[in-house]
């Protein structure tokens, strides 16, 4: 067999087509490293109420950064939406206890992506195959899509419906009226409670002036202790004290209720009682008076009358001279 000869240009040719194989399959690799495609992939699994937009390939960023990728999207039992994805071993402890995985838009427009946030260093790690907690975030293209915006509407005509039912309820004049009375009333009444704040005030102020409030609650517990102490004493010495103090009791209020029955009945007869006894002294001031104008009587009294005053013009002399 005749081997195969090259000239110059054939080798020139050859060499530069291996040169651009093997710089091909260099940049491949150099590209595959910078992907991860030999880092190990640490997957994960997390849930959220609605996962619009979510789908096999939605990238995982953490700070910023392509840190993995979605691989699968499952709906639960409960209605929630399972999102398995996985990041790269780089990235691993990174993820802590304490991470959250938000669905977000880089954008206000354009594709959703799976947002997991870097946690305290001083927290466990999150083992492979765990739950990540979610945390649902704001998203203005979710929020007017036909689903929320619907809902949102719901919730607005019922509050429509409520204000239209106020409406009605102020449109009477009657009610209206009444609203005013009562915001008229409520003036007063928020004067008395801040009289009645300001008179607390100055009772704190007086009760906690000089210590009064403290030194009060000291009595209080020294009459509690000397109290414990005596109450025992008295009990072993009169056991019966109790009781006798109850059947003292029962007596007064018998007694009170006898009293005020005879009050009852006298109560009546009490004015023309007293009546004649006036007229009885008034009698007796007359007969006396005529006695005394009488003229055997007259000179008697009248040696009374000087008497007395000699004897309330003796007093203070006497008076002083009793004192040592």
């Amino acid at each position: 067999m005749r081997p195969l000869q090259l000239n110059r240009y054939e080798r020139v040719a050859g060499l530069f087509i291996l040169f651009a194989i093997g710089g091909a399959l260099v940049s491949a690799l150099s590209v595959a490293i910078k992907q991860g495609w030999f880092e190990p992939r640490i997957r994960y699994q997390t849930t959220f109420e609605d996962a619009d937009g979510v789908h096999a390939g939605t990238s995982v960023k953490m700070a910023g950064l392509q840190a993995g990728s979605v691989e699968g999207v499952e709906l639960l039992a409960d209605n929630r939406v399972r999102v398995n994805f996985y990041v790269l071993g780089k990235f691993r402890e990174r993820i802590r206890q304490d991470s959250k995985a938000m669905l977000i838009r880089p954008f206000i427009i354009g594709d959703r992506v799976l947002e997991i946030s870097v946690g305290n260093e001083s927290l466990p790690a999150v083992a492979e195959h765990e739950h990540v907690t979610s945390e649902e975030a704001m998203d203005l293209m979710a929020f007017m899509s036909g689903k929320r915006m619907n809902d949102a509407m719901g919730r607005l005509g019922l509050v429509l419906d409520n204000l239209q039912t106020v409406m009605e309820a102020f449109s009477n004049k009657e009610r209206v009226q009444s609203a005013i009375r009562m915001f008229d009333r409520m003036e007063p009444m928020l004067e008395r409670v801040t009289a009645m704040s300001s008179e607390v005030t100055k009772l704190s102020r007086q009760a906690t002036k000089d210590d009064n409030l403290a030194k009060l609650l000291a009595q209080v517990n020294v009459l509690s202790r000397e109290l414990n102490q005596i109450l025992p004493a008295l009990n072993e010495q009169n056991p019966e004290l109790g009781k006798d103090m109850a059947g003292m009791m029962k007596s007064l209020s018998r007694l009170t209720g006898e009293m005020d029955r005879s009050f009852a009945e006298v109560g009546q007869e009490m004015p023309g009682t007293v009546r004649r006894a006036v007229e009885a002294l008034n009698e007796a001031t007359v007969l006396i008076k005529a006695m005394q104008k009488s003229m055997f009587v007259r000179g008697s009294v009248r040696e009374v009358h000087e008497e007395e005053a000699k004897e309330k013009q003796r007093l203070p002399a006497a008076k002083e001279a009793t004192v040592p």
